[in-house]
Formats: C-alpha cells, structure tokens, sequence
C-alpha cells in the first residue's frame, strides 16, 4: 500500500508539472507574451524570419539558407563576393565549369548545366533551401522551382547592385554587401576625380567580333551599366533608344565602331575560330586605322569574362582594375 500511495504522489507531481508548462504557453500552443516590466529574448539575425519581395513575386525564408542554388553567372559572382558558396550553380558560358578567376572557390560545387535550361532533377536531388535565379532567363519555370525551394528571382540580369543587396538580404549577409559597395562608391568617386574635366568629354566603344564576318556594338549590358556610373559617356552613333546591342554586317560602317577609348571583348576560342577571322579582317581593313581610337593606341582587347559574361561584383571590381590601368590612374 505504501509504494501504491508513493506512485499515485509521484504521478500527481507530473501531472501538476505538465499543467504549469502547458499555462505558460497558452491554450494554443504559441508562447505567451512576456510580463510587463520584462523583455523577450531577441531572435538571432540568423534565424529570423524574412520575407522579400523580388521580380515575380515574394519570398519567405525562416531561417538563414544553408544549401543555396544559383542560376545565373552573375549571381555565382556576387555569392561568392559574399562569401557564400553554392551547393549547386549553372555553369559558366566560358572556360567551363567555371570561370577561372572564381574556380578555386567553387571546388565541390555540383555542375547544374546552363544558365538557359538548368537541371531541374539535379536542383531536386540538392534539397536546396533557397533558389536564386533572373526573370529573363527564368520567368517560365518560376513555378517549378517555387514548388522546389523558396525561390527569389531578380529583375535585371546585368544590374550587379542590386542583384547584390536583393541576395545580401536572402542570404543574410547584408552587412557583406554594405561593405563591398562602400568600397566600390569609394573607388568609383576616386577615378572620377583623378579623370578630372577628362570625363563628359570621353567617349567609350564596346565592341566584339562575330563569327559570321559581322561585329557588334554593346550599347548596354554589365560593363554599359558601370561605363554609365562612371560618368563615361557613349558616341552619339550609339545611343540608340532601345537596343541592347547594334549588329554591324558591313566595314562600310566601321565608323560606329569609333570612341576615345575602344574595348574589344571578342571571345576567342577553338569553338568559334571564325571570330579571329573576322577580327582580323576588320582591324586590318583601311577604314580601321582611320578611327580616332586606333590611331590614339586607345584600342584595347579586354576580358569578356570580367566584361561582360560574370556580372558580378567581383567581376565589377576585376573591370574598374583595369579601367584604372587604361586611363593610367595611380
């Protein structure tokens, strides 16, 4: 009888317990709010709760992204500008896998296939928990990836900056962002002010040549959006309302090509031998030493991955390096 009276005590005294622990939480189950004259305990920045809102719609992350997928080569720049290195990312469009001045942080990174159609199976296989991908590449399997992973998409495939702050914020590394941008405001306002009075009157060309004979004039694009914040101006031939790019088929219209400055980011490789051709056969054609940027020795061929195919911070920063180095600035 003695160890009957002992057990139903002890089972009263659980019983009691449970019942106190249930009243601090509420008849729901959700934590009740804390006493007057007292503070609840603050929820760590890395996990909060966050919703964002981005191209097609918004996003919700409980906590900070620990397997991150990313599907555009911008965005594999300005995650690993941010320290974060993907379990899962499209491969570069040149010097595949990756590109080379990021390969040594992407050892282990699973190979997702193009930027274009990536691997939706392998996405799956990678159990990311968050998906960053670009509305003109992406916009038509939003909704697969969505039903995969929180998805964000960004607007603009070439606008490194924003395409950094609106992923800083997903990846909870704003404070990374903030840093990387200062230095670049930074760097951006010292090249202004040692080009001097040089700047509204400099005029810039981007240009590359095509497999086909033709070649072509960047009229925006990655380094279009920097040339623009830079204060460097395009020549009036160029600033076609509209157009991303202006296709030139004939040399009779080799004086488009001109600028104060003329950068060719021609992607030579044994996949297209025909655009060593083609520049060969303009640069050695009369009208090409007649452009005010070759007879300068102003015309400079340049990295069409730091240029143009990386757009990302990282790759922003290799490009404003070397504009350093063509406008002889110390």
């Amino acid at each position: 009888m003695k160890a009957l009276r002992m057990m139903m005590i002890m089972l009263l005294l659980c019983v009691i317990t449970a019942c106190g622990t249930t009243a601090s939480t509420g008849t729901n189950g959700s934590t009740a709010t804390a006493p007057a004259g007292t503070t609840a305990a603050a929820q760590p920045a890395a996990e909060a709760e966050k919703t964002i809102k981005h191209a097609l719609g918004t996003v919700t992350l409980k906590k900070k992204p620990e397997r991150v997928v990313v599907l555009f080569s911008g965005m594999v720049d300005n995650a690993l500008a941010l320290g974060v290195k993907p379990v899962g990312a499209v491969e570069s469009w040149d010097q595949k896998p990756w590109y080379t001045f990021l390969r040594d942080k992407m050892d282990g990174v699973q190979n997702l296939g193009s930027e274009a159609q990536p691997n939706l199976e392998a996405i799956i296989a990678l159990k990311p928990d968050l998906i960053i991908g670009t509305k003109s590449r992406h916009e038509k399997i939003y909704p697969q990836l969505s039903s995969i992973a929180p998805t964000l998409i960004t607007e603009d495939l070439f606008n490194w900056k924003e395409n950094l702050k609106i992923s800083s914020e997903a990846l909870y590394k704003e404070k990374e962002a903030e840093q990387i941008i200062k230095n670049w405001d930074r760097r951006v306002a010292e090249f202004k002010q040692k080009v001097g009075d040089k700047l509204g009157q400099t005029e810039i060309s981007i240009m590359r040549f095509e497999e086909d004979g033709s070649s072509r004039i960047y009229v925006t694009g990655f380094a279009g959006t920097i040339f623009k914040e830079l204060g460097l101006s395009r020549p009036k031939s160029q600033q076609v309302e509209g157009k991303t790019v202006i296709n030139l088929t004939s040399k009779e219209q080799m004086a488009q090509l001109d600028g104060d400055y003329i950068f060719d980011i021609t992607q030579l490789n044994a996949d297209a031998p025909g655009k060593a051709q083609t520049q060969n056969d303009w640069t050695s054609h009369p009208l090409w030493k007649n452009l005010e940027g070759v007879k300068n020795g102003k015309y400079f061929k340049v990295d069409v991955v730091t240029w143009n195919l990386s757009a990302g911070a990282l790759a922003a920063q290799a490009l404003l390096d070397d504009l350093y180095k063509y406008f002889e600035i110390k």
